[in-house]
């Protein structure tokens, strides 16, 4: 049971040490468990190893730093995958802010997609792609997600997980924006800005009348009356904004909005159907947008500009 859901990792899987290991310090009572935890597991003592990682966790304060990492453990070594992914869920929900935070998400999307949740899948990842900037997974996690969407027919949010993917995978990495951009033709018609607005730098002109109507002679009976004018109410001006995100259901994508929101930011769910799409801003020029994407993107959240219907 125990190999068969650890075959799941295999894209993501980044080798973790204890904190001792790592900063060089002596080992803690805390990293001294987790390696007898790892050693019994490695024997084949699972239920072992599990006792001394409940343990572990029961006695950890919830508000010290090592507590995630007592959670870490456990749902890593854990015997079975549904163990696994609720220990990964506390440490996201618990711990949010802690280093293994970022490879507790990862591991949580394998697992859902291990059992067939695509969908929760394709949140984690979205979530990770725009909340760990500089981790060494995020070229092959953005893939990945390409390939999650497109799988699943979703090709609006595809195309906008491909622009960030864009973004994400270094150019000298050959192989894997080959892989990316084996997506970009179904992508095509979504590129094109919606009709009927001007773009920055022209407006759109009248048509002329067609020739023939201009030579047309005039009719035989009586002209009518002329109809009164009409004047129609002007639509909104259109407007820029920076896409971060799109969900195939609105709970999600106000839980992203609101998390930008808490960070300061004017985030909104635009769309009453799916994909609800997750914007920051309204700018009147693109320049101004472009602008402020560069300024997500060095906060650590990626996303493409985009014109808006008002």
């Amino acid at each position: 049971m125990r190999l068969s859901y650890r075959r799941a990792f295999v894209l993501f899987v980044v080798a973790v040490r204890p904190a001792s290991a790592q900063t060089g310090a002596p080992p803690s009572p805390q990293d001294s468990a987790i390696q007898r935890a790892r050693k019994l597991v490695d024997a084949g003592n699972a239920l072992e190893a599990k006792k001394i990682l409940d343990s572990l966790v029961r006695v950890t304060p919830t508000e010290s730093a090592s507590y995630a990492d007592a959670l870490y453990w456990r749902a890593a070594l854990a015997p079975a995958a549904v163990d696994a992914e609720r220990d990964y869920r506390r440490l996201l929900i618990e711990a949010p802010l802690s280093v293994r935070a970022e490879d507790a998400m990862l591991q949580l999307a394998q697992l859902e997609q291990a059992r067939g949740d695509r969908r929760g899948a394709t949140e984690h990842l979205q979530r990770f792609m725009l909340s760990y900037p500089n981790n060494p997974a995020r070229p092959r996690v953005a893939l990945s997600l390409v390939r999650l969407l497109f799988d699943q027919g979703l090709v609006a949010r595809g195309c906008d997980a491909l622009r960030l993917g864009r973004e994400s995978i270094p150019i000298e990495n050959a192989e894997l924006r080959n892989q990316l951009e084996f997506y970009s033709p179904r992508c095509v018609s979504l590129e094109v800005a919606p009709p009927g607005i001007a773009s920055d730098s022209s407006a759109t002109a009248s048509p002329s009348p067609p020739a023939d109507s201009l030579r047309r002679p005039a009719p035989l009976s009586s002209p009518k009356p002329p109809a009164p004018t009409v004047t129609k109410a002007r639509p909104t001006a259109a407007f820029y904004s920076v896409q971060v995100a799109a969900y195939e259901s609105p709970e999600p994508a106000t839980r992203m909005a609101r998390m930008l929101v808490a960070r300061g930011l004017q985030a909104r769910v635009d769309g009453k159907a799916r994909p609800y799409r997750v914007r920051v801003g309204k700018f009147g020029t693109r320049a101004e947008a472009v602008k402020a994407a560069a300024t997500l993107k060095s906060q650590g959240i990626g996303g493409f500009v985009t014109l808006v219907k008002g």
